[in-house]
This record gives structure tokens, C-alpha cells and sequence, in this order.
């Protein structure tokens, strides 16, 4: 069975977690094991990443940031849609004026940040199939950035499932998600001698069906925290509402119910340290 190496941030945007991943999974690679990374869920903007954007579009295909970053150092025996099974792109709307904005409930954080489209993965039958749930209307309107060409070209090879409002896309992930990324996560594991797992944001744990984790890191700038695993896995299940899935459970819910059980330093320049890997029990 793969050792499970789960990171989580300190903060919702830059702690720094996948600069820790990438230097986790390149050490561990000079070791002589195998080295998978696992995003289960995440999200890009179309225009603040405009330049992943555009590998997505030449590329065909709906994918992390984060996970192709980290990838590029390994040699994975994963297809990157199973190694990163959810993926959002969120789009900037087309204004008439400012202030006028769009009346949708797909515009998540304002006008700058619409739910365009999400890829969700998985294995079935020998090869991946895939969903995308996609704001056809918005986008077949043009009230997007995202043209009607680039939405065809990243769902090439999926099955569109339109959405009108974020109730109907939350409701389909729900149905789904916990099976799609279970079901990567053992392609994954399978062929693994560590899998390094990056949670979305400051997620605390992942998905529910993740059972067992034999190592936690809490990242954030200039530092990082170890935690017991189970102690961790109980504490967000302890103040997990029921209507909502445990991946929306932040580290700010927890920090006071469990202590750390290390601390290490992270140089500005190099991060990870030699000694601060075997520090943190990596060999």
C-alpha cells in the first residue's frame, strides 16, 4: 500500500502548497521510488492564468496549474485527468458598463469570476470517461470571455452536461464527485510508492472516502506544521455540517481543536531543505 502524503494550506490562496508538493515529489523521485501527485479538485481563471489557459486549449483538455506544474517532475504512469479528476475554469463576463453585471448565481465571486465550465474524470472500462458541466447559455451568448470555439476545443471528448445555476452544478458534483476522484485516487495508488495529495484552497481534508493519510503538512509562507493524520481526520469530520461535503471544512475551523506536533522552516529561497526532510520523516 502507497505511503499518503497529504498537504494543506495555512491560508485559501498562496500558502504555498504546491511549491512544498513539487519539492516533496522531486526529492522523493531521487530516492528511486514512485512518485505519483494527486489534485482531486481545483480551479484556474481563464484570464489571471491566461497562459495555462492557453496550454488547456492546445492541448484540448481541461487541466490543474497546479498538478501540470508538479507533474513535469516525475514520471508519471497517470493520464493528468485522472491525477487531477475535478477541475474548474472560471471566467471574467463581458460588461455593457461598469457595475452592470451579470444575474447569475454562476457569477461566484462577481463579475470577474463566472463558473464556465468543470471537468470531472474518471476510469470506466479500460479508459477515462468524462463529464463537463458547462454555462452553455452564457457562453452561446457571448456574455463570456470564453468563446463558443474555446469551450468546444476543452471539451473535446467529453459529455457536456449544460447548467443554467450553481444549485444545478453543485447538485451533479455532489452526485458524483466523491466517486470520481475515489475512483482516480486508486488508478493513482495503484502504481505508487508515495502519493503526495494537494487539497483545494484550505481544505482540510479532501474528499470523504480519503480512509487514511500517514502524513499531514500545513503550509503557509515561511513555515509549515505537522499534524497527526487521524487526529487531523477527526477534527473535520467533528465540525462538518451535514449539508455540506467535508472538503468545504477550512484549516481556520480546526486550528483550535488540534496542535501541531512539529514545526519547520521553509527558506524563501529553497523551501524545503535536505535536513527539513528527514525532519519531517522523509527518507
Amino acid at each position: 500500500m502507497a505511503t499518503r502524503i497529504l498537504i494543506i494550506g495555512l491560508n485559501t490562496f498562496d500558502s504555498g502548497k504546491t511549491t512544498v508538493a513539487s519539492q516533496l515529489a522531486k526529492y522523493l523521485s531521487l530516492t528511486g521510488q514512485r512518485i505519483e501527485f494527486f489534485k482531486p479538485v481545483s480551479g484556474h481563471s481563464y484570464w489571471f492564468r491566461n497562459e495555462h489557459t492557453k496550454f488547456c486549449l492546445e492541448n484540448r483538455k481541461l487541466v490543474s496549474y497546479d498538478a501540470t506544474q508538479v507533474r513535469k517532475l516525475l514520471k508519471s504512469e497517470v493520464s493528468d485527468l485522472l491525477a487531477n479528476p475535478v477541475h474548474t475554469l472560471y471566467v471574467p463576463a463581458k460588461l455593457e458598463r461598469p457595475g452592470h453585471n451579470l444575474t447569475t448565481t454562476l457569477a461566484l465571486a462577481g463579475w470577474d469570476s463566472v463558473f464556465a465550465m468543470e471537468r470531472m474524470s474518471r476510469p470506466y472500462q479500460g479508459r477515462i470517461s468524462s463529464i463537463m458541466l458547462m454555462a452553455d447559455t452564457l457562453i452561446g451568448e457571448g456574455r463570456l470571455l470564453l468563446s463558443v470555439e474555446e469551450a468546444e476545443r476543452l471539451s473535446d471528448g467529453t459529455t457536456v452536461r449544460p447548467v443554467k445555476n450553481l444549485e444545478q452544478a453543485q447538485a451533479i458534483e455532489s452526485q458524483n464527485l466523491e466517486t470520481y476522484v475515489g475512483e482516480s485516487f486508486r488508478v493513482v495508488e495503484n502504481v505508487a510508492d508515495t502519493v503526495v495529495i494537494e487539497s483545494f484552497n484550505d481544505s482540510v481534508w479532501p474528499w470523504e472516502g480519503l480512509d487514511r493519510v500517514d502524513k499531514v503538512l500545513a503550509v503557509g509562507p515561511g513555515q509549515a506544521f505537522v499534524y497527526d493524520p487521524e487526529r487531523l481526520r477527526k477534527a473535520a469530520f467533528l465540525v462538518r455540517t451535514a449539508q455540506n461535503p467535508i472538503r468545504e471544512v477550512t484549516f481556520t475551523r480546526v486550528s483550535d481543536l488540534v496542535r501541531p506536533i512539529g514545526r519547520l522552516t521553509l527558506d524563501p529561497g529553497s523551501g524545503l531543505s535536505d535536513q527539513t526532510m528527514k525532519d519531517f520523516g522523509i527518507s
